[in-house]
């Protein structure tokens, strides 16, 4: 007999959420599904969508009995990758929707569609899938449906990658009143049209998030995508490319709008008036921003954007097509700083094009970090330029001192792309920048020697910190039993040392050292927790 406790549907919820949120799994076998067509979910485990155990398990309970039906269902249909769970449930669904054969939905096949579309919330087109060209037929048989009513009424998410252009204008099917996040990804040399989404505006009036990128400067989609976004009143996520003059004034001011991710045009900045309509608060542009993402082709365009404007967000991520001159990057940041951003910034990413030219332009010292050292609150630092780094273990104390904050830094993703890499900072630099911070996660180039430079115990450093992941590219060892020693005294979180893969490929050898200091420091951990007494 089932406990009473089981039978209460916000119990079974909460027990179905934890289920859901099991890992993924590789691909199963056909004959390792569960499969039955009477409860429809054994679509959801076919072709190209990501299977885990926890849908797998879900299916499974959802034909135990009733009681779990409809909540194990609810989970499983939530969110769909389009198209094969909607026609799987269908009779004769194989033979029916083969590549190049148009189909309709009969009233049969919408009674049986009846049981599961009102339970779908996301809906994900994926871009890489084999069968792409398929999903028009259903599409087009989805707005042919017998009955006067949006095929998924209750969705609140569209996803859309699939990089179709004459697919896209069969979309607004899905736009309804619940939808409240639209992402819609183009290629500039096959640009659709888009002038469907002009419905959004009187179909989706609860709007929140909208995502429409991929068209670049094109004068006729900018035109579109600006009327559009000056209709939505309720946004609080907006990722697009270039805009109107009016649509970046309007997004200025919004007084919802937090997060943003748009393209700074190159050759001509935006204007912004001191004083703007009398309709709009007296408050500087995007000051309500805390997730500013920027794009452009070059960096000094995004300098001159960030020089008009007076920034506070606590997110801040700057992407350079092209490769920054050195002088550049030190401008970049010179103003960066004397912004009053550095009151609230606790996340910058600067990421630019890499080249050979790039590693010989400059190398970023302590100097060039100097004027980022005022951003006192920072957490996350990303600075992937392909400059060379050179810190000095004092130097990295210094930054650790000016940022106690500090749980991620990623210089560069940990690589040195010089011919010869001989990274300039070292493990005990590391160990004094984890000491004065809240480090969890670091990917740097370090040198593999210089262990001589610590201590042979080193009790200061035995590790109450929560360091946790550490990825060392470029960095070539050379003592791995004395590296590993250090690293487990010093980080005893760190349970292997992540180095790229790709780059043993240039050095073979040094494959076998890296894996001699991950099992050195398996052992390492299980001695201090006294497993070595088993």
């Amino acid at each position: 007999m089932m406990h009473r406790a089981l039978q209460l549907h916000d119990i079974i919820y909460t027990i179905f959420r934890h289920i859901n949120e099991l890992p993924v799994v590789h691909r199963a076998e056909p004959s390792m599904l569960y499969h039955n067509n009477s409860l429809g979910f054994d679509s959801l485990f076919y072709y190209d969508e990501p299977r885990n155990v926890g849908q797998m398990t879900l299916a499974a309970l959802a034909s135990t009995c009733r009681i779990f039906q409809g909540p194990a269902l609810d989970l499983l249909w939530a969110g769909l990758y389009f198209p094969y769970p909607l026609i799987r449930c269908l009779p004769g669904w194989h033979n029916r929707w083969r590549l190049g054969r148009a189909n309709t939905l009969s009233a049969r096949d919408w009674e049986v569609l009846q049981k599961y579309v009102p339970r779908v919330r996301s809906l994900t087109f994926l871009s890489k899938s084999r069968d792409r060209y398929r999903y028009r037929n259903v599409l087009n048989a989805l707005r042919q449906s017998p009955v006067a009513q949006p095929p998924l009424p209750n969705l609140q998410r569209l996803d859309y990658r699939h990089l179709v252009p004459e697919d896209c204008p069969l979309l607004d099917i899905f736009f309804v009143p619940s939808l409240t996040d639209l992402t819609i990804e183009v290629q500039p040399f096959c640009l659709p049209d888009i002038s469907f989404i002009s419905s959004l505006v009187t179909l989706c009036p609860h709007l929140t998030s909208f995502r429409l990128f991929g068209y670049g400067s094109h004068e006729p989609t900018v035109a579109t995508v600006s009327n559009v976004i000056m209709s939505l009143p309720r946004l609080q996520t907006l990722h697009c490319d270039h805009l109107s003059q009016a649509a970046i004034t309007f997004i200025a001011w919004h007084p919802s709008l937090t997060e943003l991710d748009i393209s700074i045009p190159r050759g001509h900045a935006y204007n912004f008036p001191q004083f703007p309509h009398h309709s709009l608060p007296q408050i500087p542009p995007f000051s309500r921003i805390k997730s500013f993402v920027m794009r452009s082709t070059h960096l000094t365009a995004i300098t001159a954007f960030i020089q008009a404007v007076q920034l506070s967000p606590s997110h801040l991520r700057i992407a350079a097509d092209q490769v920054t001159p050195f002088n550049d990057l030190q401008e970049f940041f010179k103003i960066l700083s004397n912004q009053r951003i550095h009151e609230s910034l606790q996340s910058l990413r600067v990421q630019s094009h890499w080249s050979r030219q790039t590693l010989l332009d400059g190398i970023i010292d302590i100097g060039t970090i100097k004027p980022l050292l005022r951003f006192s609150r920072l957490r996350e630092l990303h600075l992937i330029t392909g400059n060379s780094f050179h810190l000095s273990d004092e130097e990295l104390a210094v930054m650790g001192a000016s940022w106690p904050c500090l749980e991620v830094i990623n210089l560069n993703n940990g690589e040195d792309l010089r011919e010869d890499p001989s990274p300039n900072i070292t493990l005990r630099g590391l160990i004094l920048l984890v000491n004065k911070t809240c480090l969890r996660s670091a990917h740097l180039a370090i040198k593999g020697n210089g262990l001589e430079l610590i201590e042979k115990c080193p009790a200061s450093m035995v590790g109450t910190n929560d360091f946790q992941h550490l990825a060392l590219a470029h960095t070539i060892v050379y003592n791995p039993r004395d590296f590993a020693l250090i690293l487990s005294l010093a980080f005893p979180k760190v349970k292997e040392i992540v180095a790229n893969a790709s780059w043993w490929g240039i050095f073979p050898d040094k494959c076998t050292s890296w894996e001699k200091v991950n099992e050195h420091l398996k052992v390492f951990k299980l001695f201090r927790e006294g497993h070595w007494r088993d």
